[in-house]
């Protein structure tokens, strides 16, 4: 469908757009509150808005909720917003464009494009830019034809366009959802998600490997891509919505179709060693580099689970190297018990890799209740790293709770003499259970 669409600028989109107004009213009777859509614009004939759309409100001719377009190639319709700096509001998967939307004069625009009750917004900038989003698999490239209740042949013209064919360091290809951008004049692009893309199931929950591809043809292609840290729909970027914009300007033409696709990231280092071994108190970890590119530093990761992890420590890399670099890192204090390490890779632009995990035994001394046996107050030694303590009887019986200890101990003045079961929880999660005699 590229060879179909022109731009203009200046005074040449509002002819244009005055063309479409003027060819929609020979289909008004048909283009409002078509049977398929809140509003519809069959095949041959354009709709204008010349100023902001709501799509809660409706307005310029258009009720509430969803404006459906014929999308068949060669008899496609087509709602143009026209004027500089215009925006739709409203937008959701119950109000939006089903179909195509093109966008006259200047400014960034978010097109408010979906599909069959999803919503796939993309943002261009550049005057003439036209889009339409497909909730559909790119291996089919088949959505449905609301129009006649079956499906369109595959959209847009050049499809399907398998997700097994992949460019160079492109892992895997969205199967979800895809677009039909179209344009000669180049501009930023930027894809947006929400949680239907499952993205982390795409990257593997790494939003690192995030990147817009494009069909060339023959092939999906990485486009060099950054995901926005906020995105152009609001808010942060995640793994459950946000958006990613080209790293450059790009004619939309260029590609028959956009999508998103996950890169295998090189490491920015070839690690040729990595060890952790206890000295006396501390742990001490050592690897070894025999290659750097662009790399910037080594995040030192622990955890006592291997579920949550957290960075304990960094150290800044060499950068560019050939030859055998040595590193190493002290954790002076571990975890008692075990403690899992691995090393964060980071390169220059924030792309990452992980090393291998290594495991280090702490088996230093307890933390343990005394005296024992105890009269009056039970103490803790090592307090500090003790986050509860609970007394109960050999039966089970709850008798006493402490979420803060202190130096003063624990008064048990109050309990019958016996044996209790005094359990520690520590802040690192370790568990001991101990058995403490009460005497007078």
């Amino acid at each position: 469908m590229k060879e179909l669409y022109t731009s203009s600028s200046g005074s040449g989109w509002r002819s244009m757009a005055v063309s479409a107004a003027l060819l929609l009213v020979g289909h008004l009777s048909h283009a409002q509150e078509g049977s398929q859509g809140n509003t519809t614009i069959f095949g041959g004939a354009e709709m204008t808005f010349f100023s902001n759309h709501n799509f809660v409100t409706g307005g310029g001719g258009a009720q509430p909720g969803v404006i459906l377009t014929e999308r068949a190639a060669g008899n496609f319709g087509v709602l143009n917003f026209a004027g500089d700096n215009l925006a739709s509001t409203g937008a959701s998967d119950a109000g939006y464009v089903d179909g195509y939307v093109r966008k006259y004069g200047a400014g960034a625009f978010i097109f408010p494009v979906g599909d069959n009750g999803f919503l796939g917004q993309f943002g261009a900038a550049a005057d003439g830019v036209m889009g339409a989003y497909f909730h559909a698999d790119a291996n089919t490239a088949v959505t449905s034809n609301l129009f006649t209740g079956s499906n369109y042949a595959p959209l847009p013209t050049g499809g399907p366009f398998p997700t097994s064919s992949m460019g160079t360091n492109v892992d895997v290809v969205s199967t979800i959802e895809y677009w039909d951008i179209d344009g000669a004049n180049a501009t930023p692009l930027t894809l947006t998600w929400d949680a239907g893309s499952a993205i982390g199931t795409l990257t593997g929950s790494e939003l690192n490997k995030l990147t817009i591809v494009g069909w060339d043809g023959t092939q999906w292609v990485a486009i060099p891509s950054k995901v926005d840290v906020t995105s152009i729909l609001g808010g942060t970027s995640d793994l459950t919505t946000g958006s990613i914009t080209t790293i450059s300007p790009l004619a939309p033409n260029t590609y028959t179709a956009y999508t998103f696709a996950a890169l295998t990231l090189p490491l920015p280092v070839t690690l040729t060693r990595f060890t952790a071994v206890t000295e006396g108190k501390t742990a001490l970890l050592a690897w070894a580099t025999t290659e750097e590119t662009n790399s910037d530093r080594f995040e030192i990761e622990r955890s006592a689970d291997g579920k949550k992890w957290a960075m304990i420590g960094s150290v800044a890399s060499t950068g560019e190297s050939k030859v055998l670099v040595n590193y190493t890192f002290t954790d002076n204090t571990p975890l008692s018990g075990e403690n899992l390490y691995r090393l964060k890779m980071v390169d220059k632009d924030d792309t990452y890799a992980y090393s291998a995990i290594r495991n280090v035994e702490m088996k230093g001394e307890a933390i343990r209740p005394y005296p024992n046996p105890v009269s009056d107050k039970l103490l803790i030694d090592r307090f500090a790293e003790v986050k509860e303590v609970s007394v109960k009887n050999t039966a089970g019986q709850n008798f006493i709770r402490v979420q803060k200890v202190s130096s003063d101990g624990i008064d048990v003045s109050r309990l019958a003499p016996g044996v209790y079961l005094v359990t520690l929880t520590l802040f690192d999660g370790t568990i001991s259970t101990h058995k403490v005699a009460v005497s007078r």
